[in-house]
């Protein structure tokens, strides 16, 4: 990229600090470099987790998705949805916790179907639906577009059916928060530009 053009990029992003307020920790911390193994829907103190399991037995415990897309790396989120595919191949999930990970992650993984509720969200009952915010997390690839009317969870490295008002409003109307100006920041924001460019419209 050109100086000028990754200038010009850098005005759309805010550095945010770091919070991690609904971060459970029990037992030995996780080490990043330990493959996930397992997860399971926890109890603790009259509310529901998100329970991550290592190969080394260790695990932490996640009150949101948001904060475990904040501690997990591209490998443990590939491993987690491997894992939720398998579980409920054959069997619907019987929890919100459940349900909630198995139709974020087809989202995020498969390929995009453009009849799915998710993409039609973007269109709501008076117009198209407003853009509230757009957050990257770094760590796992994932960046989140939060909506008045639903909240999208999209890879980076993945093309969706977001409609030309979606990169619009993502672009003119709010900037991507990020903990720190990078390489994947700079090269999120000129896909959607270029996006919003080649224009894509919502049936």
């Amino acid at each position: 990229m050109m100086d000028e053009e990754v200038e010009g990029l850098k005005r759309h992003l805010q550095i945010m600090a770091n919070d991690d307020d609904d971060v459970y920790t029990e037992a030995t911390p996780l080490a990043s470099k330990v493959h996930v193994v397992d997860y399971q829907i926890h109890h603790e103190n009259n509310k529901p987790y998100y329970k991550i399991i290592r190969a080394d037995g260790t695990h932490k415990l996640f009150l949101s998705f948001i904060t475990l897309l904040n501690n997990f790396d591209k490998e443990d989120l590939e491993t987690l949805w491997k894992l939720v595919k398998e579980r409920f191949e054959t069997t619907e999930p019987k929890n919100f916790l459940d349900d909630f990970l198995l139709n974020i992650l087809k989202i995020m993984f498969e390929k995009p179907n453009i009849k799915a509720n998710v993409w039609k969200d973007q269109k709501g009952r008076y117009g198209l639906a407003k853009v509230k915010s757009w957050k990257l997390f770094e760590s796992c690839g994932v960046h989140i577009i939060t909506f008045k009317t639903t909240q999208m969870f999209l890879l980076v490295k993945k093309k969706y059916h977001l409609t030309h008002f979606s990169p619009e409003q993502m672009l003119n109307n709010v900037k991507l928060e990020v903990k720190k100006e990078s390489e994947m920041s700079l090269e999120l924001l000129m896909l959607v530009n270029r996006q919003l460019n080649k224009g894509y419209v919502l049936e």
